[in-house]
This record gives C-alpha cells, structure tokens and sequence, in this order.
C-alpha cells in the first residue's frame, strides 16, 4: 500500500523553531512540548483537590506515639471518586476509615495511611496525625483514615494532605521529584473534635 501524505499552507520563511538557532528548541518550545507530553500520557499534575479540612485537634495531643522520620511522599487517591485503576494500579474505592458511612474521599479529606509501624504504636483508624512538608515546613492536620499492607512505608498521604503541604503529582499518583514529610500520629485521638 502507497501512502501519499502532502502538507497544505505551510509558511517556509522559517528556518528554525520558535526562531531559535537551526533545530534548536527554545525554552518555551521544551515547556509546551512538556505540556503536551504530560497531557497526552495522563500525566498532568495535580495542583488543586479542593480539600475539606478535619480541621485542627481542639485539645492538646502531647507528644506524638509514632514519628516517621523523613520519608519520600507517597499518594493515595483511595475513596476519591474521580479516580479508577486505570491511573493507579493500586486504587481502591474504599478507605478503612468512613466519614457519615462514606468511605474518606482523597481529593478532599487531609488523611494519611496508617501501616504495621503505626498500629504498633498504638494509632487506629480515626486518630490524629501532623503531616510536615520537610522542604517547606508547611504542616496539615490530619487523620488517619486508610491502611495499608503490612509492609507500606510511612509517608502515605491523601491527595488533599499533599495539596495542603505543597506537594504536586500526577494523575497516576507519583509525586513530582520526590519530596519528603514526615508524619507523626497521636493514639487514642480519634475522640478528640477538630475546630
């Protein structure tokens, strides 16, 4: 088969993209080629979820039961509805922890993940926890509202707990670069209202 393929109205004054040097891209050639890469790949980050905070912990927690230490952000978009498997492989339409019956929506609750580490120390679903941006220093409140396998690091944040802090990622939940938080939980908070 023959494919002939010819091209209409093309402006041959210009030699170069963007008029850049000869087959060299300029900064803003690189930006949208960027942009449409990440459009077309499902890649696009994530820069506002619209989060419903829990709100700050009324009373005094005192010291923390579990401190992660600096760990590489992780997300979870579990009880977001806008997101599916198709995007993250490890999406779950349901969360540990509920909210009036419904499962804790990522996009729009700041919550962590709670793993072995945590419920050793004592953290249940429904507890308080303190999420730190290490770069920034920018800090949200909390819940623990998901968990995870035995095995998970700490660090795992909800959408909107990322948000809050500063950090950006992709629609298929990997963070851009690879920022750092630390999380401290707080056992036996869960009765404790938010303002």
């Amino acid at each position: 088969m023959l494919l002939i393929a010819s091209i209409s109205g093309c402006d041959d004054t210009i030699g170069s993209p963007s008029g850049g040097a000869s087959g060299t891209p300029t900064q803003n050639d690189l930006e949208q080629g960027q942009q449409i890469g990440n459009a077309v790949s499902g890649n696009q980050p994530v820069t506002n979820t619209g989060s419903v905070s829990f709100g700050t912990p009324q009373d005094q927690l005192g010291d923390p039961s579990f401190s992660s230490g600096a760990q590489v952000a992780r997300i979870d978009t579990d009880g977001d509805p806008n997101e599916s498997r198709a995007y993250d492989g490890s999406y779950n339409p349901e969360t540990s922890g509920t909210l009036n019956g419904q499962s804790v929506d990522s996009s729009q609750y700041a919550y962590v993940v709670r793993n072995a580490a945590m419920a050793e120390a004592g953290v249940q679903i429904g507890d308080w926890a303190l999420v730190t941006n290490v770069d920034t220093g920018e800090q949200v409140w909390a819940k623990v509202e998901d968990s995870g396998p035995a095995y998970a690091p700490a660090g795992e944040i909800s959408e909107a707990a990322a948000t809050a802090v500063g950090i950006q990622f992709q629609k298929n939940s990997n963070t851009i670069g690879n920022p750092m938080v630390t999380v401290q939980a707080f056992a036996h908070s869960g009765s404790i209202p938010g303002n």
